[in-house]
């Protein structure tokens, strides 16, 4: 279940380049307004896989409608935010939440919570090409000489980087369904990529404004459409739109997919 959410700023302002933080807790706190066990259960239990790996199963995407500034991001009138679960009460506490108190605060601005729609899921046919609508992350462990393990994030030119989202999309779906899904599953990232870097609670996080196309069994495709790929989704990272949208029943080529990231990805 998605939503398509407008946000109006009451007056201009210049947000900082780590505002996503500041969604995350318009998120959370909307959702404990609108439905405070939806809440409870999905900020402190979550879903695990059967290896104990613990999933939020919330994605949403960061503001479009920004201007780059030099020093942050600009804002003024209305914006966009989608917000995404395969959980439809996950959805529902969010818009409980906001459709209550429609005048929130993103930061120290104050923000007028303008309209709602759910948006139709697509039909999914075992392959679809995804546009990031905030960046992808995923990350390994690497041992240093000293013998201490670090985390390190992968890049989408590195052949883990694909690896690495298809494990993390399985691995999440054995959360969910609450059995592995069968089938083979195959992703195909495409250039150009714009890394970005963001701080989200003293963590900085890198990830990566790109498209990709998956091939598998649907039940994987639309979960990583509505819950997110990749790591950190339920701190805003890993959102994506489909890309066939943009050109009909058609799928892409690759021109049309380059022409249109490099316009996703300079926002």
């Amino acid at each position: 279940m998605r939503l398509r959410i407008l946000l109006r700023f009451v007056k201009p302002g210049l947000l900082p380049w780590s505002y996503p933080e500041w969604l995350r807790g318009l998120a959370y706190t909307a959702m404990r307004r609108g439905l405070p066990q939806v809440a409870h259960r999905l900020h402190e239990e979550g879903w695990r896989d059967p290896e104990g790996r613990r999933y939020k199963f919330l994605t949403y995407s960061w503001l479009h409608g920004l201007q780059p500034d030099r020093t942050g991001l600009w804002a003024e009138g209305a914006v966009t935010w989608w917000i995404s679960s395969p959980i439809p009460a996950v959805v529902e506490a969010l818009a409980l939440g906001l459709l209550r108190e429609p005048e929130v605060r993103l930061g120290f601005h104050p923000v007028i919570v303008e309209r709602i729609e759910v948006e139709p899921t697509p039909a999914f046919e075992g392959t679809a090409t995804f546009i990031a609508l905030s960046p992808i992350t995923l990350s390994t462990g690497e041992r240093r000489a000293d013998g201490k393990l670090v985390k390190r994030y992968l890049s989408p030119e590195e052949p883990e980087f694909a690896q690495a989202m298809a494990e993390n999309l399985r691995r999440k779906a054995a959360a969910f369904y609450g059995q592995a899904i069968p089938g083979d599953l195959e992703i195909r990232v495409h250039p150009p990529y714009r890394s970005k870097l963001v701080r989200i609670h003293d963590t900085d996080i890198r990830g990566w404004m790109l498209a990709f196309t998956v091939s598998g069994p649907s039940d994987l495709l639309r979960l990583g459409y509505e819950a997110g790929f990749g790591e950190h989704t339920a701190s805003g990272f890993g959102m994506v739109t489909m890309a066939r949208g943009q050109w009909g029943n058609t799928s892409p080529s690759e021109a049309q997919i380059k022409h249109f990231v490099r316009f996703q990805i300079s926002q």
